[in-house]
């Protein structure tokens, strides 16, 4: 299946075949390190919220298949270990998930599933491979598992990662590097969306102080989504001393909602909505921007 381009572009070159991508990568890689002993890697977004139904899994495939349409090497990794949704809503069929990484049931290439020329998916839920009865995964399993997954994003542009609202799913997929931030969705303006948004803010700053946070706000705009983002920011700066950043802004998208639900396809369901057009202007951001500090600076 080839993914349309969410908004007009110019120019472009080619890129290998959904097998070709595939097939590369077997091989080793991932993060790195240099010489002062700083981690570096590809522009990673980890797309997390405080509660469910927030929207995680449609924000993480839109700002995938946006920089995908773009001709950028993109892989996206469902951290869910229970559903997994990101298989369904791309209409793929995986041959395993990353949890068949557990016991060498699957290799990482095995689970690096061709979406289009430019864009990997890493399928969540359930094990496809595991034995009958096998036991839930640990917390140091999944992150040893996420871990591996290190050697799929040598030489990809962009890596999103579907956190969901679990924060054990966050932490474990946090590497982390230079190029890694974390995209905390706002649903709404709510207090207790607010609240939630806040809450996983100040539990992953808590735990890794030097990632840098922004928000993205989801279904809101305009002024809406700036006072969204200012009841976070405001709070976070006066209790945890930390200044986020707004990602940007995803509309409330009636038309791309009714389309996924009668079961069209995302990618021609996305293919120039406004939902759409606004996660292109996010991730071309996140592309281009500086690694931020932890301030935000």
């Amino acid at each position: 299946m080839s993914l349309p381009l969410l908004v007009p572009t110019a120019g472009g070159t080619a890129s290998p075949s959904p097998r070709s991508q595939a097939d590369a990568l077997a091989s080793t890689g991932g993060v790195k390190r240099t010489g002062g002993g700083d981690a570096i890697g590809p522009t990673t977004l980890l797309c997390a919220s405080g509660r469910g139904g927030s929207g995680t899994t449609l924000l993480s495939a839109l700002l995938a298949v946006a920089a995908a349409g773009e001709g950028h090497r993109v892989l996206l990794i469902d951290a869910d270990d229970f559903v997994g949704p990101l298989a369904m809503t791309l209409g793929v069929s995986p041959r395993a998930t990353w949890q068949d990484l557990r016991g060498g049931r699957a290799t990482p290439a095995d689970v690096a599933t061709p979406v289009s020329a430019t864009l990997t998916l890493v399928a969540g839920g359930a094990a496809r491979r595991a034995t009958e009865g096998a036991p839930a995964l640990t917390a140091a399993e999944r992150k040893a598992c996420l871990r591996r997954l290190g050697s799929l994003t040598e030489g990809m542009d962009l890596v999103v990662i579907d956190c969901g609202s679990r924060l054990e799913s966050v932490l474990a997929a946090i590497t982390p590097h230079s190029g890694e931030r974390l995209m905390a969705i706002a649903s709404g303006s709510d207090p207790v969306g607010l609240a939630a948004t806040y809450a996983l803010c100040k539990a992953v700053a808590a735990r890794h102080g030097a990632l840098p946070v922004e928000v993205l706000v989801n279904r809101l705009e305009g002024s809406d989504a700036t006072r969204c983002f200012d009841a976070i920011d405001t709070g976070a700066r006066q209790f945890l001393g930390l200044s986020l950043r707004l990602a940007g802004a995803i509309p409330a998208d009636p038309t791309l909602d009714a389309a996924l639900r009668k079961g069209m396809p995302f990618p021609d369901a996305a293919v120039g909505s406004p939902a759409a057009v606004a996660a292109h202007d996010v991730v071309t951001r996140a592309l281009t921007a500086r690694p931020l500090s932890r301030s935000g600076v």
